[in-house]
């Protein structure tokens, strides 16, 4: 087995769920990324949108299809952190990402209660699309001192989409629902939502407990969101935003506030965000967008990419950013763009891309689906709504990848550090091999997690790299064609996803097998 090299900065398992459980006693995906195109600005008309689910390197990750009535009228849902919520009707069916709690323990709370935890996105069968836990930084302190987070029974980002697929028909209907509940309970932390469905998409940001704003977005508009706001000034007035009642007099009270309060208009960034400055991801996100971007970091400032419904003389105009977008974006774009160094990464534990059309009909979304590094990988498509099962190495819940002092005499691992306790009981970092599990082979995600880490750490050469790439290229224009094919074929929709799926793991594990003798 060829040793991998050593993974800089790389958390072991205790160490990460140690993390998860901190910062308001809630798990945070802090270094996901975003990216929202306008139907106006893609080449087939559609509206894209897309998110990385960032937290830890060798994390598994389940993919699968939640059955109608999984939740009961009446029944009081309790995820990981304190939220609860009692269902009104038997839940939707929809697809799903989650933690992986297949075997009745979760990896995020400890807890053994049914739930799933940390859902990341999905479509239903009504047509209702969310994604959620695009963690934002918290406001700054004077804001978060007058509108604190609820961390006892304010929702958590991550049951977002649980409660919001299982009850909700429209994206209206999921605004509404998701409003009323940051209304009445608030939120554990900060985020940035998508809800979606064939006639809108909506996207909502919140960076305090209970204030919050909402835009239903124009087909004109691209964005991106790496973990920090993407709302500028607003006029609040404008029919197509929702904000709490009290989002300028919380800003006015913490001696933050930037905008016209006679006029209700905010500059949500500069109010509640003040100190934001664009990160790494953000700067890459600007150079995709328009590859001739060449602003130094340093002088870019929220007019540069923050949303805005405000034109030049004052008046209310649809939804912009000053963001340059050079061509007709395409699905392979928004695949380009999550092979970025930094939005890509060994952090990613999946990533989904969707697609929505204004057609009002079973196929009138897309959804592509990648597990772990988005650097290393090919994007399946699915048609959600047609979905009644997936491919099974998607959903298959395994033991969890181990931290070892000692190197392992066989399966697959790569060096690593990790925090143990020392005599005393100190917790000190150590040098030591992550392992995966022994039936890798038979995960998707830990296949694509055990190739991420050959090509990024291993003893594997330019050559062999570059071979790589090309069979990935090769295996997503087979998803592109499936894709094609789904379309030329609707009824058998499923049936080409999971054979494309199976295509795409078998040869995968080949090439791991390669890359690890």
């Amino acid at each position: 087995m060829k040793k991998m090299k050593k993974m800089k900065l790389m958390k072991t398992l205790l160490a990460l769920v140690l993390a998860l459980t901190l910062c308001l006693g809630c798990v945070s995906a802090s270094a996901c990324t975003a990216i929202y195109v306008g139907s106006a600005l893609t080449a087939d008309g559609s509206t894209m949108f897309a998110r990385s689910e960032d937290i830890s390197n060798s994390y598994n990750k389940v993919f699968y299809v939640a059955p109608a009535g999984l939740h009961k009228a009446g029944e009081v849902y309790q995820g990981c952190y304190g939220f609860t919520y009692t269902f009104t009707k038997d839940s939707y069916s929809y697809t799903a990402f989650s933690d992986d709690n297949l075997s009745g323990f979760c990896p995020d709370c400890g807890g053994q209660h049914a739930h799933t935890p940390y859902q990341a996105g999905g479509t239903n069968e009504m047509g209702l699309t969310v994604t959620a836990t695009e963690t934002l930084s918290g406001g700054c302190k004077a804001v978060k001192a007058v509108d604190p987070f609820n961390g006892e029974t304010g929702i958590e980002e991550a049951e977002i989409p649980t409660v919001l697929l299982s009850e909700c028909a429209t994206a209206k209907e999921a605004v509404a629902l998701l409003l009323s509940i940051y209304d009445t309970v608030g939120a554990q932390g900060g985020s940035g939502i998508f809800i979606a469905d064939h006639s809108e998409t909506w996207y909502i940001e919140n960076v305090t407990g209970t204030q919050y704003i909402a835009l239903c977005l124009s087909e004109t508009v691209a964005f991106a969101v790496p973990n920090q706001s993407a709302i500028g000034l607003i006029d609040l007035d404008d029919p197509n935003v929702i904000a709490s009642p009290k989002l300028i007099a919380v800003a006015q009270e913490a001696g933050t506030f930037v905008g016209d309060a006679e006029a209700n208009v905010i500059d949500f960034i500069a109010s509640y965000l003040p100190d934001q400055k664009a990160n790494g991801r953000y700067m890459s996100a600007l150079a995709h967008f328009d590859p001739a971007f060449d602003k130094p970091a340093e002088e870019v400032t929220a007019d540069d990419y923050a949303i805005s419904n405000v034109g030049a003389d004052g008046a209310i105009v649809p939804f912009y950013t000053n963001i340059s977008v050079n061509r007709a974006f395409t699905v392979a774009d928004i695949v380009a763009y999550y092979d970025i160094p930094g939005i890509g990464s060994t952090g990613n534990l999946e990533i989904h891309i969707f697609q929505t059309f204004a057609e009002d009909s079973a196929t009138d979304t897309v959804e592509w689906v990648a597990m772990d590094n988005g650097c290393w990988n090919v994007f399946v498509p699915y048609y959600p709504m047609l979905t009644t099962d997936v491919y099974a190495a998607y959903k298959l819940g395994t033991a969890s990848a181990q931290f070892v002092q000692e190197q392992p005499a066989e399966g697959l691992y790569y060096p690593t550090t990790g925090r143990v306790r020392d005599a005393e009981g100190n917790r000190v970092t150590v040098e030591g091999f992550k392992v995966l599990p022994a039936n890798w082979a038979d995960s998707m995600y830990w296949t694509f997690d055990a190739l991420s880490n050959l090509c990024e750490m291993g003893n594997v050469t330019d050559e062999q790299k570059a071979a790589v790439e090309a069979e990935l290229a090769a295996l997503q224009q087979i998803a592109y064609d499936a894709f094609a094919a789904m379309q030329a074929d609707p009824d058998n929709a499923t049936a080409i996803s999971m054979q494309t799926a199976q295509t795409v793991h078998a040869k995968v594990v080949e090439l791991v097998n390669g890359l690890a003798q």
